[in-house]
């Protein structure tokens, strides 16, 4: 295959192992790969607070296309792009507290204000919370006081069983309004975002400025979340522990998070040079994100 000229990846369940630790080989790789000039980007539905540890980890010349499309760090700024209506915001919200769910409104302002509607619904997200000492949140009581900023998602974290059916719901509700994502993993997540604001439209728009087309971009990706980019890029590569749909669309598989696969991978398609080729494959420490 030709060298792709774009290198994309998600982050949990991908890039990070299930500690959500970023081993010192991917950071070495992912490093080579933009010192050859390939630009790297981190494509995730995490928010920038807790985007913005890894960026520390492996240097400035990375960007990140955060909460699934919404925000961009880029050069270390943060840009906004394309916010959910006011009123889906509103309705999404009243869906999820309505049938038992904690509803998470992330504002303008990086605050992110959560209704805790019961004991039942906040024990997946209290473990968030407690994760990430660095990130404002902040409980309030009713649906007002949830959009005391502009909302740029409204998201609920639950159990698989529970989010499926929030997800189910709110898609056939919210059809055409709002783009609604459900990913599995330690904890279940259910996003609702802007129509646009979506991993592959964010993706391609920045792909776009570059200069890259579609079919040269390689993305790496293990959820329901990343279909929408395997769908759209050249190169999709499912790693081993990704969503069944996922692996049926790959053009490659890669190992799994728990087995550096991005790194393994990346290994195999760039030249690297021996020093970084050696200094990567000796390297098993991890580097804790924080995250």
């Amino acid at each position: 295959m030709p060298k792709p000229h774009l290198v994309a990846t998600d982050i949990d369940g991908t890039l990070v192992n299930d500690q959500r630790e970023l081993s010192l080989r991917t950071v070495r790789a992912l490093q080579a790969v933009a010192r050859q000039g390939v630009p790297v980007v981190l494509v995730t539905g995490l928010n920038p607070w807790a985007v913005r540890p890894y960026l520390e980890l492996l240097g400035p010349e990375l960007t990140a296309i955060c909460l699934n499309g919404v925000f961009r760090w880029e050069k270390g700024q943060l840009h906004a792009g394309q916010f959910i209506a006011p009123a889906v915001a509103h309705e999404a919200a009243r869906i999820m507290s309505a049938q038992g769910y904690a509803p998470q409104v992330y504002g303008a302002d990086g605050v992110c204000r959560y209704w805790p509607v019961s004991a039942t619904a906040m024990a997946v997200f209290q473990a968030v919370i407690a994760r990430r000492p660095y990130q404002p949140y902040q409980a309030v009581t009713g649906l007002p006081a949830l959009f005391a900023a502009p909302p740029a998602q409204v998201a609920v974290c639950d159990t698989a069983a529970r989010g499926e059916l929030l997800y189910r719901q709110l898609a056939a509700q919210l059809d055409g309004r709002a783009y609604v994502t459900f990913s599995l993993g330690h904890e279940t997540w259910v996003e609702v975002n802007h129509p646009e604001a979506r991993k592959d439209t964010a993706l391609l728009a920045y792909a776009q400025q570059l200069g890259v087309a579609p079919e040269q971009i390689l993305y790496f990706g293990d959820n329901y979340n990343d279909l929408v980019v395997f769908r759209a890029v050249g190169y999709p590569v499912a790693v081993a522990n990704a969503q069944p749909e996922l692996q049926a669309l790959a053009w490659q598989l890669a190992p799994s998070n728990n087995e550096e696969g991005v790194a393994r991978l990346l290994e195999e398609l760039f030249v690297f040079g021996e020093d970084t080729a050696r200094s990567c494959q000796g390297s098993t420490p991890c580097l804790s994100s924080d995250k």
